[in-house]
């Protein structure tokens, strides 16, 4: 059973940084900027850090990912639609800021299940957010980015999104087989039942 130990990072905009455990390996999801906290974690700890998963490429999930890299020496991945983020300041948003460029190169993500490490990793496509923006299912859990949230969903309006995909993702959603815990890329944890039952969004589409 895999353990997940939660991280706020971020200056600007803080955003959840996700450390999934399990027998000694670890992913670490979304890591929004350096975060010392995270590192302490990972070495007090011992994990051997199997990758670095991204559940799309805005600036806030993804600034850490050099730093990280260069600490452990593993791989990153990325939904195929938004690795050209990773590249582009105006793209993932950080051209009014700290322009980010990220340096490494990524793998890119298959939709469906995979081995990542020690890990089984089953991957969604879920538009709308952003084009490539996915859902990362890793045993009861789902690592969900900005596509849900408690009580609410992540922005159509930016550069990538659509209104009319996000629906398609969260009818795509309601129809999972399985009441994940949920983990968004802010706020608070929640289950995949409580949102399909008091979320509006989830309700209207």
């Amino acid at each position: 059973m895999i353990h997940v130990e939660t991280f706020e990072l971020g200056l600007l905009i803080q955003s959840n940084c996700y450390v999934v455990s399990k027998d000694g390996h670890a992913l670490l999801i979304d890591p929004g900027s350096k975060g010392r906290s995270v590192q302490k974690y990972i070495e007090e700890n011992r994990f051997i850090v199997d990758a670095i998963l991204l559940t799309h490429g805005h600036f806030d999930h993804c600034a850490g990912v050099d730093h990280f890299v260069k600490e452990y020496d593993c791989p990153v991945y990325i939904h195929p639609l938004d690795a050209q983020l990773l590249q582009d300041p105006k793209l993932n948003f950080s051209a009014d800021f700290a322009p980010l460029v990220v340096a490494t190169k990524p793998h890119l993500f298959q939709s469906g299940k995979q081995t990542i490490g020690a890990f089984e990793v089953d991957v969604k496509d879920a538009p709308g957010h952003t084009e490539g923006s996915c859902l990362l299912l890793i045993e009861q859990c789902m690592f969900c980015g900005d596509v849900l949230f408690q009580g609410s969903i992540g922005r159509t309006d930016l550069i990538g999104g659509s209104n009319t995909k996000m629906i398609q993702s969260l009818r795509m959603l309601k129809q999972l087989p399985n009441d994940y815990f949920v983990y968004p890329g802010h706020g608070p944890a929640t289950k995949l039942s409580e949102e399909i039952k008091y979320n509006y969004y989830l309700q209207s589409v």
